[in-house]
């Protein structure tokens, strides 16, 4: 089955009641998936990484992403380019709605379940052509 033919996850806000639909079927787990994942400061992107990723191993070992202390999350959030929308990648950054932007989720650091928006950056997609390091300042 292809990624469109999945039923949209929906996630009612709390304080508006928008429904946010996201093309997946359910949170994604990073645990389980071996990967990393960062909100931009709106909370309407997410940036989603291999923990092999050459480049974020380079940056902070061999670590999972979701126990990294203060100092290995401040390393890589100086390190990466800015998000499509111009802001910041960071930990503390939880996803939110898309029309009033509460909160709709909690942020890596508090939680390894995460929502993919449109327009998001993947660089963990199974194809192995795309890589953390394109994302990353030189």
């Amino acid at each position: 089955m292809t990624r469109e033919h999945l039923t949209p996850l929906v996630v009612k806000c709390r304080g508006c009641g928008n429904e946010n639909v996201f093309n997946q079927p359910y949170a994604y787990h990073a645990g389980f998936a071996d990967q990393g994942f960062l909100y931009d400061d709106a909370g309407h992107l997410t940036l989603v990484w291999s923990c092999f990723d050459p480049a974020f191993e380079a940056l902070v070992g061999q670590k999972n992403p979701w126990a990294l202390g203060p100092d290995d999350r401040r390393r890589l959030e100086d390190a990466l380019l800015p998000a499509p929308s111009g802001q910041s990648w960071r930990f503390s950054n939880p996803p939110r709605c898309l029309k009033c932007s509460q909160a709709i989720g909690d942020p890596m650091g508090s939680n390894v379940m995460y929502l993919i928006y449109d327009g998001s950056v993947v660089t963990d997609d199974g194809t192995g052509k795309r890589t953390l390091r394109e994302h990353l300042r030189s």
